[in-house]
């Protein structure tokens, strides 16, 4: 699982502006809402960050449970759900056990993509089976593992304006032996510079239709954009719905 130090004071504030101006967390909401609706259901969002999801789906009506393991980013979020029905956990995902079931699962951004080896993946599905409610579905919000292909073994730099004061340099490295991707981020603003990096080791459809079998869940469907767009070889996007198998 990625270290939950990368995301630690020093870094937090440069993850969260890079989140909140990058991130489809609205997108991923509206995404989640055209499949179950969000008004007065309960949320679990594994891996929450800063919040950007957790609040774009609070917006949409939802309860919501936001879980992540970092600290300093939960502190982030606190700050910004006091007009939100958020509540912030602090907790590994891969072993989470709370005493209630949910209407929906979200794992937002390639949030899934976090967890490194295969039996980790498989825990974590897991933890999404233990807390969906009967009827629940859960959200895997995903980069269509051929983007990341695509890149081949060379690093490729972005750099992306961050509103008016700051902008940030993302660089990524593929290893496509390995199924894995480097993403290295640089945030520059006036005065400051900062540094943070995520790994992430990506799946395809087929391995986690068959990961998700193991964890007593199913996929039920698979759209290739926000918008429904049916998946395929031209989807940039890879976003599943899971429910318990049948």
């Amino acid at each position: 699982m990625s270290n939950p130090s990368v995301y630690d004071e020093s870094a937090v504030e440069a993850y969260d502006l890079v989140s909140s101006m990058l991130s489809p967390g609205a997108a991923h909401a509206a995404w989640v809402a055209s499949h179950r609706p969000l008004a007065g259901r309960t949320v679990l969002d594994l891996g929450c960050g800063t919040g950007v999801s957790s609040l774009a789906l609070a917006d949409a009506g939802a309860r919501v449970v936001a879980v992540d393991a970092s600290r300093p980013s939960l502190d982030v979020l606190k700050e910004k759900c006091l007009d939100h029905d958020v509540e912030a956990v602090e907790g590994d995902f891969r072993d989470l056990r709370l005493d209630s079931a949910f209407d929906v699962v979200t794992l937002s951004r390639n949030t899934f993509f976090l967890a490194q080896e295969q039996e980790e993946k498989i825990d974590l599905l897991r933890v999404v089976a233990r807390h969906l409610a009967p009827g629940g579905a859960a959200f895997l919000d995903c980069t269509d593992p051929a983007e990341f292909q695509r890149a081949g073994g060379d690093a490729h730099s972005v750099t992306y304006p961050l509103g008016r004061e700051h902008m940030v340099t993302v660089t990524q490295t593929s290893d496509r032996a390995a199924q894995q991707i480097l993403s290295i981020f640089l945030v520059q603003g006036a005065s400051t510079l900062t540094a943070f990096h995520e790994q992430a080791t990506w799946a395809t459809l087929a391995e986690i239709r068959l990961m998700a079998r193991i964890a007593g869940l199913e996929v039920t469907r698979v759209d290739g954009s926000y918008a429904g767009e049916p998946y395929g070889a031209r989807s940039r996007e890879m976003l599943i719905v899971l429910e318990q198998q049948r």
